[in-house]
């Protein structure tokens, strides 16, 4: 599955951002990434970050080991 990492600048931009309905809250990974669902991409309650969002790198999700 991929996800969208951020940099801890672009994490700093973009975690917590809200339009009133949704907000967006980044988390970390296995590699200690901050990542997202490529969901977020097609989400009408992000079109006004899309752009940022779209900047984002996409990687591969590595399930954590339980």
């Amino acid at each position: 599955m991929k996800v969208l990492k951020a940099t801890k600048t672009q994490y700093n931009s973009l975690n917590g951002y809200e339009n009133g309905l949704s907000k967006l809250e980044f988390a970390k990974d296995i590699n200690d990434n901050w990542i997202v669902g490529l969901e977020v991409l097609e989400d009408d309650n992000f079109a006004e970050i899309k752009e940022q969002l779209s900047k984002l790198t996409q990687i591969e999700f590595i399930e954590p080991i339980i």
